[in-house]
């Protein structure tokens, strides 16, 4: 298995902050007992990776995010959430507590951080560059036109209402 074409982050980077679980640099095999296995952990990339393009998609991201900076935030949030998860697989970290086991799945978290972290970085990624092909603003209903392409017009005018106003500095 091979990582999605817009994941973030690598199985590299995860082994690098999880020695104890990738001995070597290298996750188990189907053969195995280290756990996970390296195609798990590319699941893993591949479906936080998907949260957060989905997540910002929905604030008019061009997907995937290309920018060199904010694409080291994307690969930054994801290698942590993995790295989560990986933990958790074996009975570890942050998920892995019994708070935890009774509550709300990992996936439900990450997805709820993620939504936090895309909004309050949007504006940056914006500012450095990253394509957003529409603002908070455009996601206000306005129509310009009806549906046979003729020029709306406001439905209540000034002029309607008798208001008539004189420019006293002229």
């Amino acid at each position: 298995m091979t990582l999605g074409a817009n994941s973030y982050g690598t199985v590299d980077e995860i082994a690098a902050l999880t020695p104890r679980y990738a001995p070597n640099g290298q996750f188990g095999s189907q053969t195995s007992k280290n756990r996970p296995t390296e195609s798990s952990v590319e699941g893993f990339i591949d479906r936080v990776s998907g949260i957060l393009n989905v997540l910002l998609a929905g604030q008019g991201f061009a997907i995937p995010i290309t920018q060199a900076d904010a694409k080291l935030a994307c690969d930054d949030i994801v290698v942590n959430a993995v790295v989560d998860l990986v933990f958790t697989v074996n009975s570890a970290g942050r998920f892995y507590t019994d708070k935890r086991l009774r509550g709300k799945s990992p996936f439900s978290i990450i997805n709820e951080e993620l939504a936090q972290w895309v909004e309050e970085n949007a504006y940056g990624f914006e500012a450095l560059g990253a394509t957003r092909t529409n603002g908070d603003i455009e996601s206000i209903s306005y129509r310009d036109t009806d549906e046979s392409g003729a020029d709306t017009f406001p439905i209540f005018q000034r002029k309607a209402f008798g208001n008539s106003f004189k420019n006293w500095d002229s």
